[in-house]
């Protein structure tokens, strides 16, 4: 069977409505090539976006950003424009090239070497222009663009300037100013009037800006929509409830990032490398200066004069028109069905002007699918206006177009009570989170007088809200990631619960896992295609691990809720935490004190399988040999490493032989160190050495003596396969500030450049 592909998609935050519609388009196309699709939501790159939240700790989310490389993704898609949207272009280039060595798209920005995926910016502002021009006879027409280093803001400025010039009309620098893509562009919209004074109208490279424009037009004294005409771009969800609402370009996200997945077989086989376009269209409201819905235009959109003729011509556009990307979704085969029905009803209405019963049955069995779901509201009114006015056209008779009236009335009633129903649907799921993550850190607070943090309650009940697998991963010590200190996620993390059927912990010597194996280890063994969004538990400037989701993107809004109430918690119960031990460390400091040498001590630190310290017995004794006065401002070395090709072993001479396989691993370790030495099984094929050696440059000396004592054991064991371990070697000076993680950090970074390596030689690990 085939691998299945894992496409990477680099988003910013998951709760603005482009971004969420990308996400929805992309896992469209994922489901088409039964790919899996990996969401890191990485938030921003430079200025953040402050529309929807505080932005003081907006910068915690970018470590996400590290997570993708080699081993977890085959393809990255970015959303370079809306991820690097004010940040400059070195920045971006920066940002850009640290990416993994995987096949790269950009989405909604073009980057030099790279193929990418963008709107068609000239197609959409081309007809806003032309309709402010020729149907409104706006001459004097002002462009407030984007930021001068972004590349969409420049493309769409330049479309304003090579439209303006086929159309005759002069551009000079006064008429021409540059916002942040944000409603705070307010200062630039003023800079305007003061140096170009009242335009006939004004256009917007965005929406966002546009809802500043209007607060500076109206404090200016003008009406927008009366006094100045304004139009603005992207089609944001707030622009129909705007006052008046925003005549825009519709750009559909979810469409363009479905064509740019539905191409990653070619884009990773090298096949296209050429960029490609996604056509952009005006939305005529009333900010432009139209009293109403340009229906002529729709028409001509919709083939509506093909009515009774020729059905499917119609019915195609129709849906088109509707549904946009999400006419290939299969879920909406029902919708589509019933959509046919009430079309075909209608026709015959108008034929015959009889028989409204069947058409108002075939509207509610429409309405009643799940429309509103896949359908943008405002676009249903739209089509029924048009619908309306073609059929006053075509009777042409004052009694039937009346009763014409009254039954499309009756459908805007309907359309509106279940937009309404839809809403504290909506509202409604809120709730249920809300209600279960205050559910939980009850349960959790009752539970907090135990001596481990009760992460597995955590996870309870999150299939409820959609996600059908949950993964809690906490990162080892404290870690703190201070804006500008260039904090990197660690290699490693620990499982500390997930929930599949089910809430479970795994034990402690299995917790561990490289960071880049989140999406697939021992516990996370997914069969079917899914959708994963990995997302960070952290306060302030304490990051506490990721928690990973398999969900659809419906839900996607729940993610961030229920990350940040888990973050809230973990950081209380961690303090708690802190409290207890001082507690029992004070009530226990004695029979602690009798017991540090005992047998059941040894043993409650000790590996199983192997004999050597436990991941707790080796933190704790080689924490307090390093502390130790003894041994302050000695050079000392802590030895990472990790057996080649374990699961080989286990797949092909079975379990028995990858334990024979590690217990020789330990063997092989324990001949080459000293009985003072610390030496520790972290969990699965990793194994970890502390050794005071009160020498310079002594990483050679050790790996040569493995590497001997390695093959004698193996000459021994006569096994038909290599029993071998990468290395990785940090040395460093005893002191009471050392930080032991940090130092696992480091030598599990060389353990990983030699495996590298050995892959570059041998092209596999070994």
């Amino acid at each position: 069977m085939a691998k299945r592909l894992n496409i990477g998609f680099l988003i910013d935050d998951p709760n603005n409505y482009f971004t969420s519609q990308c996400c929805k388009g992309a896992e469209l196309a994922a489901k088409a090539l039964d790919a899996n699709l990996l969401l890191f939501p990485g938030h921003y790159i430079g200025k953040p976006d402050g529309r929807f939240e505080s932005t003081e700790y907006e910068y915690q989310y970018s470590f996400v950003f590290d997570i993708p490389n080699e081993q977890n993704v085959d393809i990255l898609y970015v959303l370079l424009g809306t991820i690097c949207s004010r940040a400059d272009k070195e920045l971006q280039d920066k940002f850009v090239a640290g990416l993994p060595r995987v096949p790269i798209v950009t989405l909604f920005a073009d980057m030099p070497g790279y193929p990418s995926v963008t709107f068609d910016n000239k197609s959409g502002l081309g007809r806003a222009l032309k309709h402010l021009i020729h149907k409104h006879e706006a001459k004097r027409i002002a462009f407030v663009s984007g930021p001068e280093t972004n590349k969409d803001a420049i493309d769409r400025l330049q479309a304003f300037k090579d439209i303006m010039e086929e159309e005759g009309l002069e551009v000079t620098d006064d008429q021409i100013v540059f916002g942040d893509f944000t409603e705070n562009s307010m200062d630039a919209v003023n800079q305007l009037f003061d140096k170009y004074g009242k335009p006939d109208a004004i256009a917007f490279a965005n929406d966002s800006m546009a809802l500043g424009g209007y607060r500076v037009i109206e404090e200016r004294g003008f009406v927008p929509g009366k006094d100045i005409l304004v139009v603005g771009f992207d089609d944001d969800i707030f622009a129909a409830s705007m006052t008046p609402p925003l005549t825009t370009v519709e750009a559909s996200s979810a469409e363009l990032t479905y064509q740019a997945v539905l191409a990653a077989n070619y884009y990773i086989t090298g096949q296209t490398t050429h960029n490609i376009a996604v056509e952009t269209y005006l939305v005529q409201r009333n900010s432009c200066g139209c009293r109403g819905l340009d229906v002529a235009d729709l028409s001509e959109r919709l083939s509506i004069s093909h009515i009774g003729e020729d059905n499917t011509l119609f019915i195609d556009a129709l849906k088109k028109y509707l549904f946009g990307v999400f006419d290939d979704d299969d879920n909406t085969a029902k919708v589509k069905d019933a959509l046919e029905t009430f079309c075909q009803q209608y026709s015959e209405y108008l034929s015959s002007g009889e028989h409204r019963d069947r058409v108002d049955k075939a509207f509610r069995k429409l309405v009643d699918t799940d429309v509103l779901l896949y359908v943008n509201t405002e676009r249903l009114f739209n089509v029924l206006q048009t619908l309306q006015n073609y059929g006053t056209d075509l009777m042409r008779d004052n009694l039937k177009t009346i009763a014409l009236d009254d039954m499309i009335s009756e459908y805007y009633r309907i359309l509106s009570l279940k937009g309404l129903n839809i809403i504290s649907s909506n509202l409604s799921k809120r709730d249920k989170v809300s209600r279960l993550v205050n559910r939980q850190t009850g349960s959790i607070f009752i539970m907090s007088h135990e001596s481990e943090v009760p992460y597995k309650l955590l996870l309870e009940g999150l299939d409820t809200v959609g996600f059908d697998r949950s993964y809690m991963y906490m990162f080892q010590g404290n870690q703190k990631h201070i804006e500008e200190d260039g904090w990197k996620c660690p290699k490693s993390i620990l499982l500390k619960a997930y929930a599949d059927k089910g809430v479970f912990t795994p034990s402690e010597e299995r917790q561990l896992v490289r960071t880049e194996k989140i999406f697939k280890n021992d516990f996370v063994d997914i069969d079917e295609r899914a959708t994963m969004i990995v997302f960070p538990l952290f306060v302030g400037d304490d990051v506490y691990g990721l928690i990973v989701n398999q969900l659809d993107t419906v839900d996607l809004s729940n993610v961030s809720v229920v990350a940040y109430q888990l973050s809230v918690s973990i950081k209380s119960l961690l303090m708690i935490e802190e409290q207890n031990k001082v507690k029992r460390e004070l009530q226990n400091s004695l029979e602690q004190f009798m017991r540090d040498n005992s047998l059941l001590s040894k043993e409650a630190k000790s590996d199983e399988l192997t004999g050597l310290y436990n991941r707790r017995g080796f933190l704790e004794y080689t924490q307090k040999a390093i502390t130790d006065p003894i041994n302050k401002g000695k050079r000392a070395l802590v030895c990472y490493a990790d057996m080649d090709n374990l699961k080989m072993v286990n797949d092909k001479f079975g379990h028995d032989d990858g334990d024979f396989s590690l217990r020789l691993i330990a063997s092989i370790l324990t001949d080459t160190f000293r009985n003072s030495d610390v030496i520790g099984r972290l969990g699965g094929d990793e194994f970890v050495v502390f050794a005071v050696v009160g020498v310079d440059n002594y990483e050679d000396a050790i790996k040569e003596r493995i590497k001997a004592i390695t093959k004698a054991k193996n000459e021994e064991a006569g096994k038909p396969y290599p029993i071998e371990m990468s290395v990785g070697v940090c040395e460093f000076i005893c002191s009471d500030d050392t930080d032991i993680f940090e130092l696992l950090e480091q030598a599990d970074e060389k353990l990983y450049m030699e495996k590298r390596a050995k892959k570059t030689k041998n092209g596999s690990y070994r």
